[in-house]
């Protein structure tokens, strides 16, 4: 008999996540400023470290570099990861008002920064293991559950093909698995009430 293979599961930050996240880094204003770019723009931590005050044009943001390490301890801005990373993301007008009118939008120093701050919130938060990174999926899998077409959201999230988002940023937020639960249950529940009602009436 052969073993099946276990499914390794992503998690995906839910709405209160993100809610309790927000709320935990208004005393830090610089994560408050990352957590929102990540998890209402789908941008990576690298890209995050690169952007300026320039890469703001009203409520679009370019993204077109990213931070990455060349040595240990050392870092540099180079081109994004991928041609599909260079894009323009449209966003909510409160995450505008957060960013700075000059300099660098986001004050952490290297990528790796933003994700030890982040580590060590979760973990005083006690949310799981959710890692920085895990805000994208939650984007993504907020608009897949709003049901915004796969090629907006790799186009949004900077994705070059849909792989990646099928295979770990369809990750089910348990908010919304419990909407569209609700929402099956009632059609069945719909369906057969409506047989027994013409069984009565034959």
């Amino acid at each position: 008999m052969t073993n099946q293979m276990i499914k390794k599961t992503t998690y995906t930050p839910s709405d209160e996540d993100i809610k309790i996240l927000m709320d935990h880094f208004k005393c830090d204003n610089e994560m408050l400023k990352a957590v929102c770019l990540a998890a209402f723009g789908t941008l990576r931590r690298s890209e995050i470290c690169a952007l300026t005050a320039d890469d703001v044009h009203g409520c679009t943001i370019a993204v077109n570099k990213a931070m990455v390490r060349v040595s240990r301890g050392e870092w540099t801005i180079k081109t994004t990861k991928t041609v599909s990373s260079t894009r323009e993301i449209m966003m909510p007008q409160f995450v505008i008002d957060m960013l700075p009118t000059s300099g660098k939008l986001v004050e952490v120093g290297a990528p790796d920064n933003i994700s030890n701050r982040f580590a060590r919130a979760i973990k005083k938060l006690k949310l799981g293991e959710i890692r920085f990174h895990d805000l994208r999926h939650y984007a993504a899998s907020i608009m897949h559950a709003l049901n915004v077409p796969d090629q907006y959201i790799m186009q949004r999230g900077g994705w070059s093909s849909d792989k990646t988002l099928k295979q770990v940023y369809r990750g089910t937020i348990n908010d919304y698995e419990q909407k569209y639960v609700d929402v099956t249950i009632k059609h069945f529940e719909s369906m057969q009430h409506e047989m027994q009602h013409k069984n009565k009436k034959a």
